[in-house]
């Protein structure tokens, strides 16, 4: 029987499979003194670093004072036993212990951050190259960046106006966070009208999927989440009369407008992001900066984006394997197939080399990689017998063809041509940029981009990573 561990493709190299670890948890790793905090985190990423080179663990890990939190990959040798054994199970929740696994193992019973309070997510992929291509270990100030020091927590009713506070005073999910929601009551919510659900993804990663009637933050980093749950507060009456709302409305004063009146409040709120850290985060922000009411029931979902869609894939099966006969005689009742659907729509953006994952955290067919700004584009705009070559602005033709004379000037040969997406009405460099990024990508930048794809051609046409001889360095 074909080994589990590797696989060979049809026509080229061996394929391996991977194990995905995604973890998080806010602990305090460090003690607020500076120097000290510096000394303890630099040990643990020692530590770290040595533990997991020995099992070609790759990826990125961020340490701070506040926690751990990170995704790193390695190869997997899951015997035939084992693979038969999770498929049975499929409809039971992932142990948190995994005797099996050392590096899993060695995480979760870490005396600093281990335990069941650290939130971890597995997924299998199986390619000829790694999710990642090398191990980092980074000490960060905090391990999911509110910002620091930003202008908008001067006017946190609790502080003194003229005092500069730092965001992360007020957002210690180590004291305070939102109430978790578990993946099966998390679609209650989203189909409840009084309950306004949040997505606190950035823009890009919203773009190509979300929770049926969440709300769009229009944030381009987390960093920006304070300002706009700012605006979100002031945008309710808090002290909400329906009465008084319809007076103001029908009698405004004799001579003057009627002063706008300020939407319903929602009953709650709840948020959500792709594995749980940030949402966790925003709702600590949104209960200590007391923008909101007290009262006001905080949620998050559980193991974000993931955990959902690893649990509405399980729940399916476990549907499929058990059918029940409705009394219209069609597989389930109504009730069962609303339990089993999915209010996620899309793809759920991962910062790896799997680009998206769909339901059972299966990689996504549809989008690959932008070579600049590392975000998703379809793959149908990289396909030569799909790109559209014409509709292009003439500034942006204008600014191409200076483009093709600078590289072509520095031995770089002639760029990609320059495409238009019919769809968002934007233009594109396939291989260098996608439509949402190509309009604010300076020429500098652009020669940059080139540069790199030309390196990589080059190392991949004498087989090897052009990721090697820095990983190795480092």
């Amino acid at each position: 029987m074909e080994s589990a561990s590797k696989r060979t493709k049809t026509g080229g190299g061996a394929e391996v499979n991977y194990r995905i670890l995604a973890l998080y948890r806010f602990v305090p790793l460090a003690a607020p003194e500076e120097a000290e905090a510096s000394l303890a985190l630099s040990n643990i990423r020692t530590e770290l670093l040595e533990a997991l080179r020995r099992h070609d663990v790759k990826g990125t890990l961020l340490i701070a004072p506040e926690g751990i939190n990170g995704t790193i990959s390695y190869p997997w040798s899951a015997s035939d036993t084992d693979s038969a054994a999770s498929s049975s199970d499929l409809c039971q929740s992932p142990s948190t212990n995994d005797d099996d696994d050392p590096v899993h193992t060695y995480l979760g019973t870490h005396p600093l951050f281990g335990g069941p309070e650290l939130r971890t997510r597995i997924s299998q992929w199986t390619s000829s190259s790694p999710p990642f291509h090398r191990l980092k270990v980074k000490i960060k100030s905090e391990i999911v960046t509110l910002g620091l020091g930003r202008p908008m927590v001067q006017r946190i009713p609790r502080y003194d106006p003229n005092e500069r506070v730092e965001c992360n005073r007020l957002a210690d999910p180590n004291s305070t966070k939102g109430t978790y929601l578990s993946p099966a009551e998390w679609d209650d919510v989203c189909r409840d009208p009084d309950i306004l659900v949040i997505d606190t993804r950035n823009r890009y990663e919203i773009d190509i999927g979300t929770f049926e009637s969440s709300v769009d933050p229009g944030t381009e980093n987390f960093s920006d989440f304070p300002s706009y749950l700012e605006k979100l507060a002031g945008e309710y009456d808090w002290g909400y009369n329906s009465e008084a709302v319809t007076d103001s409305r029908a009698n405004p004063s004799d001579g003057q407008s009627a002063v706008p009146c300020k939407k319903k409040p929602p009953k709650g709120i709840a948020m959500f992001c792709t594995g749980g850290i940030r949402c966790e985060k925003a709702t600590s922000f949104a209960l200590q900066s007391e923008l909101l009411p007290s009262e006001l029931p905080i949620y998050h979902l559980e193991g974000g984006i993931l955990a959902y869609l690893d649990d509405v894939a399980k729940r399916k099966k476990c549907s499929v394997n058990s059918p029940k006969d409705s009394e219209d005689g069609q597989e389930g009742s109504s009730e069962d197939r609303k339990e089993n659907s999915s209010t996620f729509h899309g793809e759920c953006f991962v910062f790896d080399k799997r680009v998206a994952v769909t339901e059972g955290l299966r990689p996504s067919s549809i989008y690959s990689s932008c070579h600049g700004c590392r975000g998703p584009i379809e793959r149908r705009l990289l396909d030569p017998s799909t790109r559209c070559t014409t509709g292009m602005s003439r500034e942006s033709m204008e600014r191409h063809d200076a483009l093709v004379i600078s590289l072509e000037q520095s031995g770089l040969g002639k760029p990609p041509p320059l495409c238009h997406d019919k769809k968002s009405g934007r233009s594109y460099i396939p291989g260098l940029t996608c439509p949402r990024c190509h309009d604010c990508t300076n020429r500098e930048s652009l020669e940059k981009f080139a540069m790199r794809k030309l390196q990589v051609e080059l190392c991949g046409r004498d087989g090897r990573s052009h990721f090697e001889d820095r990983a190795a360095a480092t």
